[in-house]
Parts: C-alpha cells; sequence; structure tokens
C-alpha cells in the first residue's frame, strides 16, 4: 500500500498531513540546501570554475549526504506512525551520526587534520543543510494545517540566504586557516590571507536571511 492510501497523520495539534509528503518535502529541501551550500563554499574558497564533465556532481558525492540521504529515507518511511517531532528528531540525529562517520573517514582514509575535516561543506554545513531542511518542513507542515501556506515562499529563502552564509563562511575560514582544497595527491599549499572579506558577506547575508525571517514573522502574528 503506497504513502498516498494512508489515512492522514494527526502528529501534532491536530496537523493534518501525509507521512509521504513530509518525507519528499524534507528530502527535496535538503538536496536544495546542499547544492546551495556547495556553491557558496565554492564562492568563498575563491573557486568557482568547472572545467571538467561532471565535476559538478561530483562535488556533492561525498560520505555525509550519500549516508543521511540513504538513512533518512528509510527513518522516515519507517516512523511514518510517529509524531511530525519525532521523525524531525530522529532525521536530525542521523545527520550527526553521518557527518561523525564522514569525518573519521576524512581522518583516517584520507589522512585529513581534523581541522580540514571539521572546514567542509559536508560536516558542520551539512549539519545546517539538514537543520534547514527541517525548519522548512516543519513551518509547511503547521501552516498547511491552519489551511495556508502564506508566507513560505519567505522562509524558504530567508533559509536560502542564510545557508549562503553558512557556505561562505566555511569556504574563508577554509582558505585562511588551512588553504585552498588540494585533489588527492598534491601538495597542499598554504595561503596567509585574512578571513575578514569573506566572513563579512556571510554576515550579509545571514542578516538578510533575518531581514525576511522578520517579515514572515511579522506577517504571520
Amino acid at each position: 500500500m503506497s504513502d498516498d492510501a494512508l489515512p492522514p497523520v494527526i502528529p501534532v495539534g491536530g496537523m493534518p498531513t501525509r507521512s509521504g509528503s513530509v518525507a519528499r518535502v524534507l528530502l527535496l529541501s535538503a538536496l536544495v540546501g546542499l547544492a546551495i551550500v556547495g556553491l557558496a563554499f565554492q564562492l568563498g574558497i575563491g573557486d568557482a570554475v568547472f572545467a571538467r564533465p561532471g565535476e559538478l556532481l561530483l562535488l556533492y558525492i561525498d560520505v555525509a549526504p550519500v549516508l543521511w540521504f540513504a538513512g533518512a529515507a528509510v527513518l522516515l518511511s519507517a516512523l511514518r506512525w510517529q509524531s511530525i517531532d519525532q521523525r524531525f528528531r530522529w532525521a536530525a540525529l542521523a545527520a550527526v551520526v553521518a557527518v561523525v562517520v564522514s569525518i573519521i573517514v576524512r581522518l583516517t582514509l584520507l589522512q585529513q587534520s581534523l581541522l580540514v575535516a571539521l572546514l567542509e561543506p559536508f560536516t558542520l554545513g551539512f549539519l545546517a543543510v539538514v537543520g534547514a531542511a527541517i525548519a522548512f518542513t516543519r513551518t509547511r507542515v503547521r501552516r498547511l494545517a491552519r489551511g495556508t501556506d502564506a508566507g513560505i515562499t519567505l522562509t524558504g529563502i530567508g533559509l536560502g540566504f542564510a545557508l549562503v552564509g553558512v557556505g561562505l563562511a566555511i569556504g574563508a575560514l577554509r582558505v585562511a586557516l588551512t588553504g585552498p582544497p588540494v585533489p588527492p595527491g598534491a601538495v597542499s599549499r598554504y595561503i596567509e590571507t585574512s578571513p575578514t572579506t569573506g566572513l563579512l558577506v556571510a554576515a550579509t547575508m545571514l542578516m538578510i536571511a533575518g531581514l525576511f525571517w522578520l517579515t514572515d514573522r511579522t506577517r504571520n502574528q
């Protein structure tokens, strides 16, 4: 029996929604967020040129996203009878586990330092992606429960700006603290540069995200 044939789930405060719809929105939001953070990270490290076929796609194939998208799909399906907030907590826990596994792989197999492993879009940045996806999905479900999705676009745009800020900040710190990313086997170059500009741009993106949040909150009070 498919999710579409299931009766509505009423998990929190009488919010009627279907399990399959929640899962699809969460996973799609995370995918979009991952693309945003990845591109912002590339801008943060000053490298936005993709010369080889498939290079952009390969940018997003990493341990943490692969583990989380596979695990989250199974969890959301298996726990569809639980409340939405409970499912979201399990999805967040799955993200933490996936990132920890990714860091361990980087430290052991790739011989990266802990600082380099952390300053990747698929470690700290990926936790931000999952958090934003959960926030967007929860907001959408709550508003649909009130019979309208007014303002959900503002929420999405605001979270998008926030993720751009996160990606830029991680990229700027990566270059300043450890040098730019290099292909496996190549010699790493350390560049003494200040992350001030990148962090200021990131802070600007976060402030814009805050303005969208404030506008949406004011309209929905």
